[in-house]
């Protein structure tokens, strides 16, 4: 399978907000899936109810865990990161009655200590917030996305490249996207590219940001222009990297 001709479209949502299953609608609605970052304990948001997880799951979406309680796992002692990273991953698997092998950094935030540890917790993949990367070719323990559903300014969007190092990142969205900001006319962008070149766009947000920023309309929006182009393939996150492994099966994490 030649990766120029593969083009794929996942999404993945954050925290596990009551909202969740309104974007869980939309997604069903134009064909899509979804991949949903549950922490257990996270009372700063209306968060969703066991049977609403349970539901989410029955509509084919994707549950990955978001940690215990939502901490910041660079700052944890090792002993305490790998608690939160098992506790939640043997709270989502005793509740849906099957193995959670996905998990994403809270608020993107890890080094490279932290990384050894996801194996060890047993996921196979862990998402970050590294945008503009569209490669099906990628670490499985630093999964990157394409851009986050929200209508931050160029210079948010720069710095935030810079100060995770992604270099490669801010250089294609200046180079390839001409540093457009906007969501719907990023989205647009970064279709075209890969319906021409090959590749994923990977959306991820917070649904409650949806609301918060009034973005329904253009999240909609994007997700009809994807149905209509009508070669797009639909993957969770975890689908994405049975595809990337499947194309290269000699790639792994280089911190296993």
């Amino acid at each position: 399978m030649a990766a120029s001709n593969t083009t794929v479209l996942t999404t993945s949502w954050d925290d596990g907000h009551a909202l969740d299953l309104r974007v869980a609608e939309l997604l069903c609605r134009y064909g899509f899936k979804g991949t949903f970052y549950v922490p257990v304990d996270y009372p700063l948001i209306p968060r969703m109810s066991r049977q609403e997880i349970v539901e989410l799951r029955r509509m084919g979406m994707e549950i990955g865990s978001h940690t215990q309680t939502h901490p910041r796992i660079h700052r944890l002692t090792a002993e305490m990161a790998l608690g939160e990273l098992r506790e939640s991953k043997a709270y989502l698997e005793d509740l849906l009655g099957e193995e959670i092998g996905a998990f994403c950094y809270p608020e993107g935030k890890f080094t490279a200590q932290q990384l050894p540890l996801i194996e060890q917790a047993g996921y196979k993949l862990a998402r970050t917030t590294v945008s503009f990367r569209t490669a099906l070719d990628f670490d499985p323990h630093l999964m990157p996305v394409g851009f986050q559903l929200w209508q931050h300014s160029r210079h948010t969007l720069l710095r935030h490249a810079l100060m995770q190092g992604n270099f490669r990142g801010a250089a294609d969205w200046i180079r390839l996207w001409r540093a457009e900001h906007d969501v719907e006319r990023l989205a647009d962008a970064m279709l075209s590219y890969i319906l021409g070149s090959g590749g994923i766009l990977h959306i991820w947000g917070h649904s409650w940001e949806l609301e918060e920023g009034g973005l329904w309309r253009q999240f909609e929006d994007t997700l009809k222009r994807a149905a209509d182009c009508g070669t797009l393939t639909a993957l969770t996150n975890s689908q994405v990297l049975e595809l990337s492994s499947h194309m290269w099966p000699e790639k792994k994490s280089v911190y296993a």
